[in-house]
């Protein structure tokens, strides 16, 4: 068996996309993480990685493996956890955009209170970014490009889009056909145009979109599942209400957002194992199906 530490390493680097960032937060040289993936890809007998421009992507093997690897050592760190938490419970503060809260985590919220029974979350949600001295916020998920001075920050997930709606929208009488949406009632979230996924799928609209705006995204998916019109929903929170009938998707066509949520949280951290714990079974979840 590959032992842990190479785990460890390839966890990272197929969660950054790079080896340099992966030596970054292993305190190890770049040299050392290719040696480990050397190693490791020898070891299992498949390819886990391709160059893509300056990024190094996974495989379709090392995406599989990827996965599996890391929900593994979220049980490792569960397991470790446990056993070393024999003190009073503690609380972790996270701090995350409203619709992430709401449709993202709060489902997936009692799974990590079952393993963790003494950690305790304090979710606070809010469209500006937390101050984590003055705010005492301990671990954040943001969406943008990774850089935030002073911070670790670690790819959650990306993003994508498409269009949905209610499956009761006009009585269940709606289109599919990309070029007949600007006749529908439409819902916009200012922050993700509809013009832009239009473009990525070819389709040309001369005329204005115009329709009802919501800044929350989750009052945008609210609307949607009310039967108000079509909304571009993000798939990181669609999948709930899709799963559960609340909203049908009217293309497969996704466009994908130039950014991603992160991780977030304080160098400092990198040893509190509350937070660690949470770190990494958010990451489990997130690589989940």
């Amino acid at each position: 068996m590959p032992s842990l530490e190479a785990m460890r390493v390839f966890e990272v680097a197929g969660r950054h996309g790079s080896y340099s960032r992966a030596a970054d937060e292993l305190n190890i040289t770049h040299g050392a993480v290719s040696q480990r993936i050397r190693q490791l890809e020898e070891q299992v007998g498949v390819t886990l990685f391709q160059r893509a421009g300056h990024r190094m992507e996974l495989t379709p093997s090392g995406r599989r493996m990827h996965g599996r690897v890391t929900r593994s050592l979220a049980e490792l760190t569960a397991a470790v956890t446990a056993l070393s938490s024999s003190g009073p419970d503690v609380e972790v503060t996270v701090s995350m955009l409203p619709v992430m809260a709401a449709r993202w985590l709060l489902p997936r919220l009692p799974k990590f209170n079952e393993r963790y029974p003494q950690i305790h979350i304090n979710v606070r949600s809010d469209r500006l970014l937390a101050n984590f001295k003055s705010d005492r916020v301990d671990i954040a998920v943001r969406l943008g490009s990774g850089a935030w001075k002073g911070l670790n920050a670690i790819r959650l997930m990306d993003e994508e889009v498409f269009p949905v709606c209610s499956p009761h929208y006009n009585d269940g009488r709606f289109t599919r056909d990309p070029r007949a949406f600007v006749n529908e009632r439409m819902l916009i979230d200012p922050n993700v145009p509809w013009s832009a996924w239009f473009r990525s799928c070819g389709v040309q609209i001369d005329r204005r979109i115009v329709g009802n705006s919501f800044l929350d995204a989750n009052l945008l998916m609210e609307a949607a599942i009310h039967g108000q019109g079509l909304a571009l929903a993000r798939q990181s929170v669609a999948r709930g209400d899709l799963l559960g009938g609340r909203l049908v998707r009217l293309s497969e066509h996704s466009y994908r957002l130039p950014m991603s949520h992160f991780l977030v949280y304080p160098p400092s951290l990198d040893s509190n194992a509350p937070v660690m714990a949470f770190r990494d079974w958010l990451l489990a979840e997130a690589a989940g199906p």
